[in-house]
């Protein structure tokens, strides 16, 4: 990352494949939902995650990252998944094969 993180940010990062469901863009910044119904935003593009976060991680369409591990359900007809917290996000048609992949390694 460019600019260095803050201590809030770190402390998010190193915990993230227990606490951080899905990423989410909001313009230039990054939503970070998190697995007991909190969020929290951060400075940072969801472009720059995308290269530091890696298997359970997967980006599913161009505002969205997602931890596999909070998969709940995929529905390759829609080509959709559900996560544990209830929603629902749509896989790019780009991105569909690559997601399968990573599914099928869990």
């Amino acid at each position: 990352m460019k600019n260095s993180p803050s201590l809030k940010h770190l402390n998010l990062l190193k915990d993230a494949r227990k606490q951080v469901i899905k990423l989410v863009a909001d313009v230039n910044y990054t939503v970070f939902h998190l697995g007991d119904g909190k969020s929290a935003v951060m400075s940072y593009s969801l472009k720059n995650y995308q290269n530091y976060l890696n298997y359970p991680f997967v980006r599913v369409n161009k505002s969205c990252i997602v931890n596999l591990r909070f998969l709940e359900n995929l529905c390759t007809e829609n080509k959709r998944i559900q996560l544990k917290d209830g929603s629902v996000i749509q896989i790019s048609r780009r991105r569909f094969d690559e997601v399968c992949r990573k599914i099928s390694n869990i």
